[in-house]
């Protein structure tokens, strides 16, 4: 007789559910006698369902279905109000994430509540959605016995352009597509177009302007055949989009071209090994765009994306200091995925350029880690003397900033006065990400004495580890 089985709920688009499977089969190496039941989008679940790990899928209109069912752990992934209500409405004793009851809309995991805070404030956020996933699931921050699975290429020279996404502004136009594809075939890389229905009229023009007909196969293969494809290839160049998420979990060698409201560190490919193209600018990252122009997509040129494909087709597999005979635009960085210590997705640059923004993400990583657990604090100590070391006036400034936060947080205690709606997004850009997620952490707790004194602590516990640097 088997065991109760663990809960999902997953409602988003296509990519998200890809981004799902790691911890699909994580939650079946932790509990292997219980079944596996997903809530999904049908429309996305019945193509996915041959290559997704073994689990019983349902649609959302089963989950009024599932009240008073019992569930070893339930774990909801969506921001579908459906989902939170229906989290509600089962008994478990693992729940992680939105969960509407009696007393209002509330977030249970550190982790989840992490990922939730991140909505509109994620711009030094340094933790992959996929590993966020995963880690409310142990009581250490330790990915590292999770498997991830490396890229292999199919050594037939050919390379699949997956041309759309969900936004125009996170993919190139026809004219890059058809430059890209045309430099490629010149030098005997055939390319194949790829992608869905809506996909259709770009995949006629990119083969109309690129003279390359045959090539085109936009509308015209299922997700299962679009898989079989995917194995043939050797690089796969393609915007953060659902069909890059089928690539990199098949092991098809990626070449993710970053553009648009999209944040590499966060939904980019996550097996280690792959490669990330994305404008040399601060603003990149972004939740939504707030410029006049979408900016980091002008810095890519297709001559440049396509010399460098064809650098990666002659079975680079390491990210060195420089590409011989390659010679990238200024605009542009290349980074190298891959795993750190605590097996972690993490972003190697290949082409090094003097910035404080990497220090940052990893220093406010290793904050959070430390938050959840107490062990990384010499981790947190290191990254923080790499940032003092580098930039000593920007992290005495932090010190100097967090000394104030503590002082501005207790006079709201004292007033037993909630903080103000726009309160985080008052905050420096360099302690926007810690005080969203504050902020986020009184809101979940009500605004209690408990909530207050968890988040006094937590700074306090960081004060005394920033307050050499003042």
């Amino acid at each position: 007789m088997s065991a109760d089985p663990v809960l999902v709920l997953q409602m988003h688009r296509m990519g998200d559910l890809i981004l799902t499977f790691p911890l699909l089969l994580r939650l079946q190496r932790l509990w292997p006698r219980c079944p596996l039941w997903v809530v999904a989008e049908p429309r996305f679940f019945g193509e996915l369902q041959p290559l997704a790990p073994a689990v019983v899928f349902l649609p959302p209109q089963r989950c009024e279905a599932l009240t008073g069912q019992h569930f070893t752990a339930a774990i909801n992934l969506s921001s579908a109000p459906v989902a939170a209500l229906c989290l509600s409405r089962v008994k478990a004793a693992t729940v992680l994430g939105p969960i509407q009851d009696a007393s209002g809309l509330h977030i249970r995991g550190f982790w989840q509540l992490y990922r939730a805070a991140l909505t509109l404030n994620n711009h030094l956020n340094a933790f992959h959605w996929a590993d966020l996933h995963q880690l409310d699931l142990k009581p250490e921050p330790d990915l590292t016995s999770t498997g991830h699975a490396h890229p292999h290429a199919a050594g037939t020279r050919r390379v699949g352009l997956v041309l759309g996404a969900s936004e125009e502004a996170k993919r190139p136009d026809a004219t890059f597509w058809a430059r890209l594809a045309s430099r490629l075939a010149a030098n005997d890389a055939p390319p194949v177009f790829l992608g869905g229905k809506a996909e259709t009229a770009l995949g006629a023009e990119v083969a109309r302007r690129s003279r390359l007909p045959q090539a085109n196969l936009c509308g015209r293969l299922s997700l299962g055949r679009l898989a079989l494809l995917m194995r043939t290839l050797d690089l796969c160049i393609t915007p953060d989009t659902g069909p890059m998420h089928l690539a990199d979990f098949l092991g098809v060698p990626v070449l993710n071209l970053s553009m648009g409201p999209v944040h590499a560190r966060e939904t980019g490919p996550s097996a280690p090994g792959q490669w990330i193209l994305r404008a040399n600018m601060s603003c990149v990252g972004c939740w939504q765009c707030q410029r006049r122009q979408i900016y980091c997509r002008q810095a890519f040129d297709p001559r440049a994306v396509a010399d460098l494909a064809l650098h990666l087709l002659q079975g680079s597999t390491t990210c060195p200091d420089d590409f011989p005979a390659l010679t990238l635009p200024v605009g542009l960085s290349l980074y190298r995925t891959g795993r750190d210590a605590l097996g972690l997705h993490s972003l190697t640059p290949c082409t090094p350029r003097a910035h404080c923004r990497p220090l940052l993400e990893d220093l406010w990583q290793a904050v959070f880690l430390f938050l959840y657990h107490d062990r990384q604090e010499s981790l947190l100590r290191e990254r923080l003397a790499l940032l003092g070391n580098a930039y000593p006036l920007l992290a005495s400034r932090m010190t100097r900033h967090l000394a104030r936060m503590c002082a501005v947080l207790s006079g709201y205690l004292k007033r037993h006065a909630p903080l103000p709606d726009e309160f985080w997004r008052t905050q420096p850009t360099f302690f926007r990400l810690f005080a969203g997620h504050m902020h986020m952490s009184l809101q979940n707790a009500d605004f209690d004495r408990a909530g207050w004194e968890m988040v006094l602590s937590q700074m306090g516990a960081l004060a005394s580890i920033f307050e050499h640097l003042a």
